[in-house]
């Protein structure tokens, strides 16, 4: 049953998930972004790194600060939702290609999130910065 209502999930409201995700209007993004948590804690890690955890990286690049700071505060959600471990091996090595973007909003989303993220845990951004060139 649980399948079935995934599969139904992904048929029917994705698409328009992934249409409004990318609106013009950066208040109809947001609206979108504000729902993101609470799909992936009812889809669980498996759906949201296959068919959201793209749409969501895509939003730190955001050109509306609004929404590059709702997608850093969802990063902070998801990593309760899913666990450290996971942020680890999902988010931080997608957030640490950005840092090396010549676009300075991007490297201060990179800071932010980075921030956001010791906050719950901060063995994470130690051990993830040791390991890298950061």
């Amino acid at each position: 049953m649980l399948v079935i209502g995934i599969e139904l999930l992904s048929q029917a409201l994705l698409p328009a998930i992934v249409e409004l995700a990318e609106d013009k209007n950066w208040r109809v993004r947001l609206a979108i972004i504000t729902q993101i948590p609470l799909l992936a804690k009812q889809l669980g890690v498996a759906f949201f790194d296959e068919k959201l955890a793209q749409l969501s990286m895509n939003w730190l690049g955001d050109p509306v600060y609004s929404i590059r700071d709702a997608a850093t505060m969802n990063l902070e959600s998801l990593t309760r939702e899913f666990g450290a471990e996971w942020a680890k091996a999902t988010i931080l090595p997608r957030v640490l290609q950005m840092a090396s973007s010549p676009n300075y909003l991007y490297r201060m989303t990179v800071l932010f999130s980075l921030g956001v993220l010791s906050l719950l845990s901060p063995w994470l951004i130690v051990a993830s910065c040791w390991c890298c060139t950061c």
